[in-house]
């Protein structure tokens, strides 16, 4: 990767240039980045390089390289762009009080780079950006910062649900403990006129909690009406424009419509405790200019807009060079094209074997999180998306046109509803039917089972907590019998708790809409990460490489042994018209005869395969960070 030694001033030309990787040896071969774009973090507007000038700042993640700050001077529109040494991306972002911009790394592929906190100095910008250290050992998220009374920086963190500190003044960090013993998330923070630190925590049972900077003391304060209410899964807190603190419990779950159920009233805080209010002012915002301008609608695509206080708008744009964004799944799909889609931000993206162009028409969907599953329905390519399992289809024969009606291509249908969050699963059932198979909301345990018709464009039937207090992870539909088989994982939503000890290998009765049977294939497997039929078996991997294989007409589990190829890749294991069934594991690319159960290691992946899988005859087609690679079969 390219190493920032000074900020940037960028022009399409760079762009192509940026990002190129080594060669790699044969059999794989790089096809390219699919994705030259990156995820829009947040925006803030901060001090200049120099005395009272200005700067908007926007925050932007990659996993071909490390985070990066694009510097916009609203007076010229000149774009410069600095880099981080570490991390691909923050949540954590603001502007100190002594001027500089903070960030706070999230979990990324290398570990040591998780839960930094980050600094730029706009009066040093040749210093780029610069690693000042971790707050807490056990943390990877830093979300989201205030700055107390003290003037030292506060920020929350996940897994452990803390709140840490560093005091710009002196350069120590501290961490000051767990602030829920039972939830993972601290999500949001502020400061409140009374130099309190409040911070909204879940998503298993919402909690706001009260820090004090002086003492270290900390206390819930959410009444337990709210607590109480299984629906109320985390809670957020803002300071309102007013300068009070207000605070909303929020549901995680989806109505009916797909849409989040709503949450309890809005409360805000005052001496006498939290006091539920009609309508909340605004939160207080950071993005705008001395002048009253405020900066709005910052795309990925590098447009934002300048709005005056009179409600005149200035279209704007700025550019930025981008080593591309991570791939998160790749698939076989219509027109004999691989598809694939990256995440953070959800950009879908083809691969023409035949020709070697590699294209990336845009969002299929109205989320920004990542496409878990894709179908060819017939020449359409159907493709759901997290957050909220968002469904959309796509003739790739036509022009792009997202949006929700009929006439767009891709269309956006929405989220699927109750227990549907990330949608690990999708495939063909009776009727050309699609089920689609997912992990539950935030906070929850139980995945659900939908069924789409793609002839009416609905859901016309969901199954929450099919197995229960477990997410659907794989399917597979038997013709013969008209049964659905899937596995499952004791994962739940983000923040949740698993509650059983096995995940599950199942069968469902699409006829009597009725679970057949649920088994356990071993005892210590809490993941099944793919299965493929062959014949009259399926086969299937737990988490890490465990094989089993179940015989359909006998009604039974008929094989289990390690396969010993390291841990396998989600959704990537399939059947090849040579009749041996392949795979991608986190290192190997390998395959396994459905007869003799034996299993060979095909090829070592130098690096670390991160998604997979597609195959055609050219080869097994994975991704590695913001790379498309392919297998190459051996010639003959």
């Amino acid at each position: 990767m390219p190493c920032f030694h000074r900020f940037w001033c960028i022009c399409p030309a760079l762009i192509l240039a940026l990002g190129a990787t080594a060669e790699l040896a044969a059999p794989f071969e790089s096809l390219g980045i699919p994705v030259r774009k990156a995820g829009l973090m947040g925006t803030i507007v901060g001090p200049g390089p120099t005395e009272g000038s200005e700067r908007i700042y926007i925050n932007m993640r990659q996993d071909g390289g490390k985070l990066f700050l694009v510097s916009i001077d609203p007076e010229t529109g000149a774009t410069e762009q600095f880099q981080s040494p570490v991390g691909t991306g923050a949540w954590g972002f603001m502007t100190g009080p002594d001027g500089r911009i903070y960030l706070g790394t999230h979990e990324g592929p290398d570990a040591n780079d998780s839960g930094m906190l980050l600094v730029f100095d706009p009066k040093q910008p040749e210093k780029q950006i610069q690693a000042i250290g971790k707050p807490s050992d056990t943390e990877s998220y830093l979300w989201m910062f205030c700055t107390g009374a003290d003037q030292k920086i506060y920020g929350c963190t996940f897994p452990g649900a803390k709140i840490v500190s560093y005091d710009p003044a002196t350069g120590a960090m501290a961490d000051h403990g767990v602030m829920d013993e039972t939830q993972q998330y601290s999500r949001n923070i502020c400061t409140g006129p009374d130099g309190m630190i409040y911070v909204g925590i879940g998503y298993g049972r919402a909690n706001v909690v009260r820090f004090d900077p002086k003492t270290g003391a900390h206390e819930s304060i959410l009444p337990e009406q709210y607590r109480a209410d299984p629906k109320q899964t985390t809670a957020s807190v803002w300071r309102g424009v007013d300068g009070a603190v207000y605070v909303s419990a929020i549901s995680m779950t989806a109505g009916a419509d797909g849409q989040p159920e709503a949450g309890s009233a809005t409360l805000r805080v005052e001496k006498a405790g939290l006091v539920e209010v009609a309508n909340a002012p605004a939160a207080v915002t950071h993005t705008t200019l001395r002048d009253g301008r405020h900066v709005s609608n910052v795309t990925i695509d590098g447009a934002y807009d300048l709005v005056s206080p009179d409600g005149a708008v200035e279209k704007r744009t700025f550019t930025y060079a981008s080593a591309g964004c991570g791939l998160f799944m790749v698939d076989n799909g219509p027109l004999g094209r691989i598809y694939g889609g990256t995440f953070m931000p959800n950009e879908l993206f083809h691969y023409d074997p035949a020709t070697g162009a590699l294209e990336n028409p845009g969002n299929p969907t109205e989320v920004g999180g990542e496409i878990y599953s894709m179908l060819d329905h017939n020449g359409l390519l159907y493709v759901c998306a997290y957050p909220g399992s968002f469904l959309s289809r796509w003739d790739p024969k036509l022009p792009w046109n997202y949006g929700r009606e009929a006439t767009n291509n891709p269309r956006g249908f929405g989220n699927l509803g109750p227990g549907h969050l990330r949608p690990r699963a999708m495939i063909h059932g009776p009727g050309q039917q699609i089920y689609i198979g997912s992990f539950p909301e935030y906070g929850m345990l139980g995945g659900s089972l939908g069924v789409w018709d793609p002839v009416e464009d609905r859901l016309i039937e969901n199954y929450p907590q099919l197995i229960r207090n477990q997410s659907i992870t794989t399917l597979v539909w038997d013709e013969k019998t008209g049964l659905i088989f899937g596995g499952s994982s004791t994962q739940g939503g983000g923040g949740s708790t698993p509650s059983e000890p096995s995940a599950k290998f199942f069968a469902f009765d699409s006829t009597a809409k009725q679970l057949k049977f649920e088994i356990v294939v071993a005892d210590d497997v809490p993941y099944i990460r793919a299965m493929c039929p062959v014949g009259r078996k399926i086969y299937g991997v737990g988490k890490g490489d465990t094989l089993f294989v179940y015989d359909i007409d006998a009604e039974k589990l008929v094989h289990q042994a390690d396969l010993g190829v390291g841990s396998v890749c989600d959704v990537s294991l399939r059947p090849w018209k040579d009749g041996m069934i392949y795979g991608v594991a986190s290192r190997k690319i390998f395959k396994l005869d459905p007869e003799s159960y034996a299993c060979t290691t095909l090829a070592e992946y130098p690096n670390t395969i991160r998604c997979g899988f597609a195959i055609d005859d050219h080869g097994i087609y994975f991704g590695d960070r913001a790379e498309l690679i392919r297998y190459n079969w051996p010639a003959h």
